[in-house]
């Protein structure tokens, strides 16, 4: 069994509060990374002496700092370019590691078989004082090919990998970084292209532990639509495989539901994502567009009256 290496990437922005948390955690681990990569991204609280005290005496961290704010998506990226692992994955500074054996149980998983492209497991939900709230997991233990994760986004509308902090990935596999037009979606969009690579293995149990709290990027950018936006532009784009992947209902419903999104949120959408959504009616049909949405309907009102009964 060959055992990779591994890079740890850690991109910080004013959590000074979290970091003795993530810190300790990293330290904790069974399964050292061979490197720990850190880029603070312009922190104005005391996340510089924070790192500053942890890193002192390691050999295997690096630290950089940015001259201006780039945003998390870029900041990631710029980690990567740095790192040498053959193995990586992106801790953010709000975030920390779960179990002590975290690190080395998604790295063995690929060092055991290099069919695996990326390893994921549930999370652990925190809020702001690392008391849990919940666990987070949409997938069952096992190994999954692109397709099958592919159907379920679609579904879903949803991301059932998990965030970056939760998630090992083939360096190799994601060559181009990750996507810096997203500011919301990047990590789905990433983990779909790795998956062209190979599988997703899924453990059992929780290894990462996700803080949930006012301040984290995924509620500014909810805040200011970015994830609307996105989603449509996302989506309408994964549309053009949702043949290979979902029956012509399933497909058409989703078209609707994205339809829906769009007209609810016009300022949001732009004139790209609007063509791509009214292609892709044409695309399907009119007819049969809305002869799979009158069954929708109707299934589903059956439904609701079957659940009232």
């Amino acid at each position: 069994m060959k055992k990779g290496t591994l890079s740890l990437l850690i991109p910080v922005f004013n959590h000074e509060a979290y970091l003795p948390e993530l810190f300790r955690s990293v330290d904790a681990q069974s399964r050292q990374p061979e490197e720990v990569l850190i880029s603070d991204d312009g922190s104005q609280d005391e996340s510089k002496s924070l790192i500053k005290a942890w890193a002192t005496g390691k050999a295997n961290i690096r630290v950089f700092r940015q001259k201006k704010n780039i945003g998390i998506t870029e900041n990631s990226n710029f980690l990567l370019r740095k790192a040498t692992g053959d193995y990586a994955l992106t801790l953010h500074s709000d975030d920390c590691l779960g179990k002590a054996d975290a690190l080395g149980r998604m790295a063995k998983s690929m060092d055991r078989n290099a069919d695996i492209a990326m390893v994921t497991a549930p999370r652990r939900m925190i809020n702001q004082r690392s008391k849990k709230i919940r666990v987070d997991g949409n997938l069952n233990p096992g190994e999954y090919g692109r397709s099958e994760i592919l159907r379920r986004v679609l579904t879903m509308e949803a991301n059932p990998i998990g965030e970056p902090s939760a998630v090992m990935f083939r360096q190799r596999a994601l060559p181009g970084g990750f996507d810096a037009s997203y500011r919301q979606l990047w990590d789905l969009k990433a983990w779909l292209e790795i998956l062209q690579s190979g599988n997703v293995a899924v453990l059992r149990r929780p290894l990462v532990s996700i803080r949930e709290h006012k301040m984290q990027a995924t509620k500014s950018n909810a805040k200011a639509g970015r994830g609307i936006g996105e989603h449509v532009e996302l989506f309408s784009e994964l549309l053009r495989e949702a043949d290979k992947v979902l029956t012509p209902r399933e497909a058409s419903v989703l078209l609707y539901k994205l339809r829906q999104t769009a007209s609810r949120y016009p300022k949001f959408i732009s004139l790209k994502n609007r063509s791509s959504l009214v292609r892709e009616r044409q695309r399907i049909g009119l007819f049969t567009y809305i002869w799979n949405l009158s069954v929708y309907r109707f299934r589903k009102i059956g439904a609701q009256f079957l659940r009232s009964t």
